[in-house]
C-alpha cells in the first residue's frame, strides 16, 4: 500500500515535470506557458493554461501537455470556440493519483 508520503512524492513529481502546453487552431499549433500547476486540497494535480484569442471567432480543436523533456504527456481533442466579446479560454488537465489493490 502506498502511504501518504508516497502519494505526496508522486503528485510533486507530476507538478515538477509538467512544463508547457500547445493548442491547435486549424492546422497550426501554438505553444503556451502554463498559468498554474497546483496540488488541489483533494490531492488532484491541476495543470492550467489560458488560451488567448487575438481575433475571433477562434476554434481550438486539440490541447496538448508536455513535460520538461518536450515529450507529449497528455492530450485532449476538443472543439471550443472563442466568440466575439470573449477574450480566451481557461483550460486544465487534472491528474488524480489513486491506488487499486489487484487480487
Amino acid at each position: 500500500m502506498i502511504d501518504s508520503a508516497g502519494f505526496t512524492d508522486l503528485r510533486n513529481y507530476i507538478k515538477r515535470r509538467v512544463a508547457y502546453a500547445k493548442y491547435r487552431v486549424g492546422n497550426t499549433y501554438i505553444k503556451t506557458d502554463l498559468s498554474d500547476v497546483a496540488v488541489l486540497p483533494n490531492g488532484t494535480v491541476r495543470a492550467q493554461l489560458t488560451i488567448s484569442a487575438e481575433s475571433t471567432p477562434l476554434t481550438v480543436t486539440r490541447v496538448e501537455l508536455y513535460n520538461s523533456d518536450n515529450a507529449l504527456w497528455a492530450h485532449q481533442n476538443c472543439s471550443i470556440t472563442v466568440n466575439t466579446g470573449q477574450t480566451g479560454i481557461l483550460y486544465w488537465f487534472d491528474f488524480t493519483v489513486t491506488e487499486q489493490e489487484v487480487k
